[in-house]
């Protein structure tokens, strides 16, 4: 899929959904450029004025599994989200490579960041933010 396609889609995709911890924030989409994985956490870190030894790599598939597993399905909004985040999911595993989750923890107030590749070797980044006190 071209880029410019895989943006829009991407938008509708995190339209109204919003990471739920003790607070809600919403997914936004950041463009790092073509640059190799590897050089990930020192590009988190240098966004975050951070050390890397605070940087957390979340296995992916335990990331949105646990937003689905969480739900509880007495209350149809989270549900509803829960079910957002699995289709995005899907989404990107679908349109980028080498997707990781990766947390900033220096404090109560946590940015997430999801990452992949598209083939072009353009890093897409989807950030959030986790409350955790």
């Amino acid at each position: 899929m071209e880029k410019t396609a895989f943006l829009e889609k991407l938008t509708d995709k995190i339209a109204g959904i919003l990471y739920f911890s003790e607070s809600e924030y919403p997914l936004t989409i950041e463009q790092w450029g073509i640059l190799p994985a590897a050089t990930l956490p020192e590009k988190i870190a240098t966004l975050n004025v951070v050390e890397q030894n605070v940087l957390r790599p979340v296995n992916a598939d335990d990331f949105f599994n646990e937003i689905e597993r969480t739900a509880d399905p007495n209350d149809k909004p989270i549900v509803e989200n829960a079910q957002k985040f699995k289709t995005l999911y899907q989404f990107l595993k679908e349109n980028l490579s080498n997707i990781q989750v990766t947390r900033v923890e220096t404090g109560a107030s946590i940015p997430v960041y999801i990452t992949g590749f598209l083939p072009d070797g353009s890093c897409i980044a989807l950030q959030t933010t986790s409350i955790e006190s």
